[in-house]
């Protein structure tokens, strides 16, 4: 708006570190009551493989028996399991990590909007750690999530930020035909103004003259 203040350096860099702030903060939050559940997987590939290297490392492989040799293919297929039980795991995880990230991305950006031109650098702060923590959402999906689930994801963080930044930046705002309309609606007030006073000038003018007529004419 015309009447605003441009804010000062200190203020911009407050505005960033509280972005940055409500981003690790949501981060922590979320990594803290929703860690990846891929710990008893790990666990059990780091046994398995443990298992293995004691058979392989102990024994001579051309001396290796066939109760061995069965036993490092049992090994091998629970570790090709367990592998891929993990790698599908991290996707649900990352997939549900991302849509929590842009939900909590979302209601910043939208408390940012509240009193925003009375707190202007609480909003501008609260905005950034809402878009920060947008592309930290979007990150993840893009590393561990489908396809699919990355497409529909991605579609619905564009969205969001479109409709926000529309609500933040556009809507309030005169237009172009409105701020042209203002000056001359102005002006002419201003004109009318002018004029009454210089009418009432006038008439004070005119009456001073009659006084000062007055005591001639009795001469």
């Amino acid at each position: 708006m015309a009447g605003e203040r441009p804010l000062t350096a200190l203020q911009i860099i407050f505005s960033f570190f509280l972005g940055l702030m409500v981003t690790a903060f949501i981060g922590v939050g979320v990594y803290t009551f929703y860690p990846p559940s891929e710990t008893r997987f790990q666990e059990q590939i780091q046994t398995l493989s443990r298992q293995q290297e004691d058979i392989q490392s102990f024994k001579d492989p051309s001396k290796l028996t066939a109760e061995d040799r069965t036993r490092l293919r049992q090994i091998q297929d629970q570790l090709r399991a367990a592998q891929d039980a993990e790698q599908a795991r991290r996707e649900v995880w990352g997939r549900n990590t991302s849509i929590i990230l842009i939900t909590f991305a979302t209601l910043a950006m939208g408390v940012s909007l509240v009193r925003a031109d009375q707190l202007r650098v609480i909003s501008n702060g609260l905005l950034l750690g809402g878009l920060f923590t947008m592309i930290y959402g979007t990150g993840w999906i893009i590393a561990t999530g489908t396809s699919k689930a990355r497409f529909f994801v991605m579609a619905a963080a564009l969205a969001i930020t479109l409709a926000l930044g529309y609500l933040k930046f556009v809507r309030g705002r005169p237009g172009r035909a409105e701020m042209t309309a203002k000056p001359g609606a102005a002006a002419s007030a201003d004109v009318a103004d002018l004029t009454v006073r210089v009418e009432a000038l006038e008439a004070r003018l005119a009456s001073v003259a009659d006084a000062l007529r007055e005591p001639r004419e009795r001469r």
